[in-house]
């Protein structure tokens, strides 16, 4: 669990902290205080502006993206992408064929030129 970016071991600590220093008596009212004091201060028109300032930046991006046209254009490359790659790999398949086709020509010519080379050899004749 995470809470303004700590953790809990950390909140335990600043809890004990706070209770040593303020006692348990003024810790509360302490607590109590600074709900107030957070309270005063999201309420305020400030603190607003400040969010709807940070939503408006977060939202740049987005519409530069939508101004620009960006989701469209990247459908467009991905499609074409997708075209070359098929393509390409239709020539690629093609090529390999064109390639295989003469090699298993001329493999069959070479068996059926020489049988028996693939034949054990004779052992030579014997001198009397």
């Amino acid at each position: 669990m995470k809470f303004f970016n700590l953790g809990l071991p950390e909140i335990i600590f600043i809890v004990v902290l706070a209770l040593i220093l303020l006692g348990p008596g003024n810790m509360v009212k302490s607590a109590r205080e600074v709900g107030a004091f957070i309270r005063r201060i999201t309420k305020s028109p400030y603190w607003q502006e400040v969010w709807a300032t940070r939503r408006e930046i977060n939202e740049i991006p987005r519409m530069l993206a939508r101004e620009a046209n960006l989701d469209e254009t990247i459908r467009d490359l991905d499609r074409q992408s997708r075209g070359v790659q098929s393509s390409l790999t239709r020539s690629v398949a093609d090529l390999i064929k064109e390639v295989e086709e003469p090699r298993k020509d001329n493999q069959a010519d070479i068996n059926r030129e020489s049988p028996d080379l693939h034949e054990a050899p004779e052992p030579p004749a014997e001198r009397e």
